[in-house]
């Protein structure tokens, strides 16, 4: 009876041990699962990262290989100025011939992105092309541009401002110089936003050059500009045909991309580079005759500086060039250049209505500075006025956050400056940002 109590109680006691052991689990055991979820938890975060990192290698790979239009802008303004110009054009002045040489001092400015990218090959810069794809899309840029160029050349027959020949329309200088520039970009772009804006500063200055020079009008320059982008884009998608993504330097994302995108979102305070076209009054009024100008070459700078998401201030400036012309006279004056500086201190009101896409609408007040040439026809002369004046503006900017660390755009802006010759201008142009 004893030995079966010690029995009875030796049981429950068991249960008891048993009990107690299922309610306080081994702690280690229990760390280590702990451990593992962890672990898996970060492997599964990071299979996601990896995924998404890849996709967007894939889309980037893809924009790069497809057909770009980025050069179709060019061509709207050159036929919308062949059209509206045509009757200034064909208006006879005989412009300052500066001489053959400085066709060749163009041609070097106009080269110089070209040169920059191959130096820059040649120091074992990584390039977004292998050797093969780069010599081939440049080779065929270079040709179809050319080709397209004096094709046009010896089909239309423009007389030049300064009569030197029939071979005006359109600019194989600007072509040239925009070739360079889009090379240049889609090379070596994505390694700085300054290597863009370089690029297409040089092929502007090009543009004024021959403006200045009297070897073209704006349209010329437009045309040859959009010649130049589009033949670049195509050279580059038919090499890709042939070639294939083996020849590309894949593009991948970096965090710097990431910060660019939140910034821009964000507080987008940066410098942009305009370039483009100014028209609007452009008539001077004398007694006996008028002065116009055709449409005006503008190239600028703006900074802005955003105190909130929304709102920022902007320092604007512009420098325009235009060819002038006497009318209303039988005799044949001398052509002249009408140049304008804008400098003006802005309010801009900024919407990020999608991911790396912004709409601006600003306003602006500041100082208009003109004068000009005079222009004679050996015995009556007139003169374009000299005069600093107040001026107010309003426009609307756009803003879209390219992948090569810029931002592109185009700026519409209205002046309005209180004087008695041209107060009422507008300037249309494109723009890319770099952000601070």
């Amino acid at each position: 009876m004893v030995r079966f109590s010690f029995l009875i109680l030796l049981f429950f006691a068991s249960l008891s041990v048993a009990f107690a052991q299922m309610e306080e689990p081994d702690t280690t055991f229990l760390a280590e699962i702990d451990s593992i979820l962890n672990e898996y938890e970060k492997m599964e975060k990071q299979r996601k990262v990896e995924e998404i990192i890849k996709a967007y290698d894939e889309k980037q790979l893809e924009r790069e290989m497809s057909f770009k239009f980025d050069g179709a802008l060019h061509f709207v303004r050159g036929l919308l100025l062949t059209w509206t110009d045509d009757s200034y054009i064909k208006r006879d002045a005989r412009f300052k011939h500066h001489g053959d040489a400085v066709n060749w001092a163009d041609y070097a400015v106009g080269g110089i992105p070209l040169a920059a990218n191959w130096a820059l090959k040649s120091a074992g810069i990584k390039s977004r092309s292998k050797t093969e794809r780069m010599l081939t899309a440049n080779a065929m840029a270079l040709a179809i541009s050319f080709g397209t160029s004096e094709a046009l050349k010896h089909t239309i027959r423009e007389g030049r401002p300064d009569m030197s020949n029939l071979n005006s329309f359109p600019s194989g200088h600007t072509s040239l110089a925009f070739v360079s520039a889009t090379i240049l970009r889609r090379e070596y772009g994505y390694i700085s936003p300054w290597v863009t804006i370089g690029g297409y500063t040089t092929a502007a200055s090009t543009e004024l050059l021959r403006i200045h020079h009297n070897k073209h009008w704006m349209n010329d320059l437009y045309m040859g500009a959009g010649i130049g982008v589009m033949s670049t884009n195509l050279a580059y998608f038919l090499t890709d045909k042939i070639f294939g993504a083996d020849a590309i330097n894949k593009p991948e994302l970096r965090r710097r991309d990431v910060e660019r995108l939140l910034k821009f979102n964000e507080k987008p305070s940066g410098f942009t580079f305009v370039s483009g076209t100014e028209i609007g009054d452009h008539t001077i009024r004398f007694d006996d005759a008028r002065i116009k100008t055709g449409a005006s070459f503008s190239a600028g700078a703006d900074v802005a500086y955003f105190i909130t998401q929304k709102v920022a201030a902007e320092f604007i400036t512009r420098v325009v060039n235009a060819q002038a012309k006497v009318f209303d006279t039988p005799n044949i004056f001398t052509g002249g250049h009408l140049n304008i500086y804008h400098f003006d201190l802005g309010a801009k009101m900024s919407w990020p209505y999608a991911l790396g896409k912004r709409l601006s609408t600003r306003a602006f007040a500041g100082m208009r500075h003109m004068n000009g040439d005079c222009l004679t026809d050996g015995t009556k002369s007139y003169t374009i006025p000299n005069e600093t004046k107040f001026e107010l503006g309003a426009g609307v900017t756009y803003d879209c956050l390219d992948t090569q660390n810029y931002a592109w755009g185009f700026t519409c802006d209205y002046y309005h400056t209180f004087s008695h010759y041209l107060k009422n201008r507008y300037s249309i142009s494109s723009s890319w940002k770099i952000l601070f």
